[in-house]
């Protein structure tokens, strides 16, 4: 009895560590085929295998919330001009873990381009509390604070990037929402 007992247990065993494995390796391909397509800017298909991705995710039982896929997901959504969907996976991958830095400067980003400053500079507020120095941040908040025509907050947040990050130049520089604010002396400094 104690031996057909610990095989149906053994069997057990084994069949679930198949299903997980299973479904986790199903969830490693379809993330690799994701970042290659959205990296050749098949955006249709990276959609695809990233829900693909998080439905075998869901399935593996033991660790099923991974957010960098639904961070990456709304990159997919936010490239391919669809907001709402990017929101929504970004808010997704925020559900998860709180302190992903990156989703939160996606979010803003995904904010900004429908033009609701306040809503993108709520997730850059977030950010910094937990990353106060990347500059991608403060360089969406620059963004957000000129849509508001809030020049000095803007202008400061821009600084505050630069000073992070000057490659954030290289960006302000061909950045239309800065465009009224030209005439500010950042914009006649070069910075490397």
């Amino acid at each position: 009895m104690i031996r057909k007992i610990s095989m149906a247990f053994c069997l057990i065993v084994t069949i679930l560590f198949i299903w997980v494995w299973h479904h986790q390796s199903q969830f490693n391909d379809h993330s690799r085929k994701g970042g290659f397509h959205l990296r050749n800017g098949e955006l249709d298909q990276a959609v695809e295998v990233y829900t693909k991705a998080i439905k075998n995710k869901e399935r593996t039982i033991f660790f099923t919330q991974e957010p960098s896929a639904y961070n990456n997901l709304g990159q997919a959504y936010l490239r391919k001009e669809e907001y709402a969907s990017a929101i929504a996976a970004f808010h997704k991958a925020l559900e998860m873990r709180p302190d992903a830095v990156g989703a939160y400067i996606n979010l803003a980003t995904a904010y900004l381009k429908q033009n609701l400053p306040d809503s993108a500079i709520e997730s850059c507020e977030a950010a910094i509390q937990i990353a106060p120095n990347v500059a991608h941040i403060h360089y969406n908040l620059a963004c957000a604070y000129a849509l508001k025509n809030e020049d000095q907050k803007s202008i400061d947040s821009l600084q505050r990037a630069i000073d992070l990050d000057g490659q954030m130049w290289t960006f302000a520089k061909e950045e239309r929402v800065f465009d009224r604010l030209r005439s500010h002396p950042i914009f006649s400094t070069e910075y490397e």
